[in-house]
Parts: structure tokens; sequence; C-alpha cells
């Protein structure tokens, strides 16, 4: 199995600009392949559930919950229950990172964990019938209405709070950045999501964003808790479970295809993000702490 593909129509759109992208449809299991964009992802479902693999943890979405997640992490829907339709909307890391929530509620997105509403409301099926119906309204005055009604939206909720329905790492207590670094933070992301699986360096993300790596260091510290390349090496680990869980692909294939530059490396990062090797892991499956015991390996000098 290739790497992850992403939707064109989102890089080219929601990744650049302050556009939100939307989409409405009645929901088809066909499956998909994995996917990757570098864009914060909104669901909203009526009259039907759907749950999604995120590198093989599934995660149920609700109905009539916003629900939202850092879409950089491969993702797919696997399954369906009931028959109706889905709202979505896609808004850049920028914009996230520029709204007025509170640092608990961006961590917890770019940390990996799918949030969702903690009540379903009137209110919240009116705006996404509203959004629905107004796709087509692509012009400035209409962009900056749909941008403003998301961000209050999302205002509300880490105003009212929030549910966290899937988890697949444990947070990880960070900072918020301001000015320019929240644009080459974005920068940074961005150029990850798209070429988390190529042979790309902490160099290669530094320039992405026009900056030094030194630099570059320090704001993943800060926003993240972690080093770039074990941010890297996460969403590497991510898509070679899905692989040694759901296909049968050779483990040099999964290695090459999730961007590691040998085998060796490969069995290294995987050892120490899991607690077994490839082939263990494929035969026995994941155990509920492996996540967790790399996460307080990496992420403790930086707490």
């Amino acid at each position: 199995m290739s790497p992850p593909s992403r939707a064109p129509h989102l890089v080219d759109v929601v990744s650049h600009g302050q556009a939100v992208y939307l989409e409405h449809h009645v929901p088809v299991i066909e499956n998909d392949p994995y996917h990757t964009h570098p864009s914060i992802e909104i669901n909203y479902l009526r009259g039907c559930e759907m749950t999604y693999s995120f590198s093989g943890h599934e995660i149920t979405i609700p109905q009539e919950r916003i629900c939202l997640f850092w879409a950089a992490y491969p993702h797919r829907p696997i399954a369906l229950s009931g028959a109706g339709e889905i709202t979505n909307a896609y808004i850049s890391l920028q914009q996230f990172l520029d709204f007025a929530v509170s640092s608990d509620l961006k961590n917890d997105i770019l940390g990996g964990s799918i949030l969702c509403a903690k009540t379903n409301s009137a209110s919240d099926r009116a705006l996404m019938d509203r959004l629905s119906h107004e796709i087509n309204n692509a012009d400035e005055k209409w962009q900056i209405l749909h941008r403003l009604e998301v961000q209050t939206r999302l205002v509300r909720l880490d105003t009212e709070g929030w549910d966290i329905i899937g988890q697949p790492r444990p947070r990880i207590g960070r900072h918020q950045i301001g000015g320019g670094a929240v644009a080459h933070f974005d920068k940074m992301l961005r150029f990850i999501a798209l070429n988390a699986f190529e042979p790309i360096s902490v160099l290669d993300v530094a320039n992405s964003a026009g900056i030094s790596t030194n630099y570059a260091i320090t704001l993943f510290r800060k926003m993240l808790g972690m080093t770039v390349k074990a941010y890297i090496t996460d969403l590497r680990i991510h898509h070679a479970k899905m692989m040694l869980t759901e296909t049968s692909a050779k483990i040099l294939t999964v290695s090459l295809d999730c961007g590691f530059a040998s085998l060796s490396s490969f069995y290294d990062a995987f050892a120490n993000a899991t607690g077994m090797s490839p082939s263990q892991f494929r035969k026995n499956g994941a155990t509920p702490s492996s996540d967790q015991e790399f996460t307080e390996k990496f992420a403790a000098p930086f707490r």
C-alpha cells in the first residue's frame, strides 16, 4: 500500500489563504485509501454515524454533534450506520491557530485528539444546514462570513467544553505562541503533512518556513512538547501501524512507504514506539500502553 493520499482540492484551497472549504454529501463507504491533508476537519452527521480509522485506531463519529480533528494524521472512513448526510468544513491550520480559543483546545487538536461537542443542539443543525446550502457562495464576503461563523462556533465549543472521543496518545503540556511564530509553525506543519513519508530532514522543515533549524526546534518544543524529528516519526509510526494491521505488505515495503531511510531505522523507531517489533505487532496487535510509554519517553525532557 502506498502512503496516504491527499485531496488536491484541500491542499490547494484550505492550506492557503483564509478560505473555509465546505462539502455536503450522502456518505458512502467505498474502501477509500487512507489520506491526510494539512487542515482542521469539522464533521457534522445527520441520520447516521460514521466510523473512521485513524491509522488503525477506530473512532465512531456520532450524529448531530460537531466533531473536529487535525487531519494530518492518516485517516479514512471504514463503516457507516444509518442513512443520512454529512457536512464538512475545512479550515487551515493558520486560521485555527489565530482563532480566539484556548491553548487547551489547540493542544488537544494538534496532539491528535478527536474532539466532539458535549451535546447536540438545534443551533448546530441550523448552522450546518445553512453552510451546506451556501457551498457555492464563494466570493470574498461569503468567505468572511463563513469563517466568522466557524470561528464563533469553535469559541462556543471552547467555552462550553468538549468530549475527547479519540486520543491516539496522551495529552502533553504545551505553550501558546503568537505573532509571526504562528505563521512559521503553520508552514512547517503543512510541509510535514504533505511530505511526512518522503526522506525529509529537520533542515527541510525549517527551510519550508524560512527559519533556522534551531528556531524550528524551539517552536516544536513550545507547541507540541517534542522535537521535529519525533513528530515526523510519530506520523510515520501511525501509518506503519495501519499498514501492518490492515495489509499484508512486507516489512521492508512498510518501512519504505512510511519514509524510513532503512529497515534498521524503522525497526528501532517502531520498537521505541510500541515496545515490540513490526512482525510482533502484526501478529499480536497493539497493547493499550504502548503509545503512552513512547510518549513519556520522548516528551519527558520538554515538559
